[in-house]
């Protein structure tokens, strides 16, 4: 009895992260069909993958907002919430790209051994950023 109920205790510690990467997959998974969909609509690649990579992140602020930090309310602090939630999308970029070039141009680390040390960084500055920032209690 004791050990459920130290599992349970476990798993609530880290339930919130458990989620944003359930929330994650989910996203890319919705970014990765719309820009399907965009493609066979638009000639624009670019703009399928504004197009693809905003429902993604759409999606991400409200799964986020109501299923990993468990923030069910709809206010006036909604909307400060998705500007908040924008900004740290926009550093997390930002970020993505000063690391890119750092690992593969400077350091000259596989282009794809640097996406993944790019993506650890960028959901840490992500799931930092909404816990702490966007959907703090």
């Amino acid at each position: 009895m004791i050990q459920i109920k130290d599992k349970l205790i476990c798993f609530d510690k880290y339930k919130s992260l458990f989620r944003f990467g359930i929330v994650g997959i989910i996203n890319t998974s919705v970014d990765f069909i719309t820009f399907m969909f965009a493609s066979q609509m638009l000639s624009n690649k670019v703009l399928c993958q504004f197009i693809g990579y905003s429902c993604g992140t759409l999606n991400s602020f409200i799964m986020n907002k109501t299923w990993t930090f468990e923030d069910k309310s709809i206010n006036n602090k909604t909307l400060y919430q998705a500007i908040k939630f924008i900004v740290i999308n926009a550093v997390s970029l930002l970020a993505s790209l000063y690391f890119i070039n750092l690992f593969y141009s400077v350091l000259q680390v596989d282009i794809y051994i640097s996406k993944v040390f790019v993506i650890v960084i960028t959901q840490l500055i992500n799931f930092l950023g909404y816990r702490y920032w966007v959907f703090k209690k």
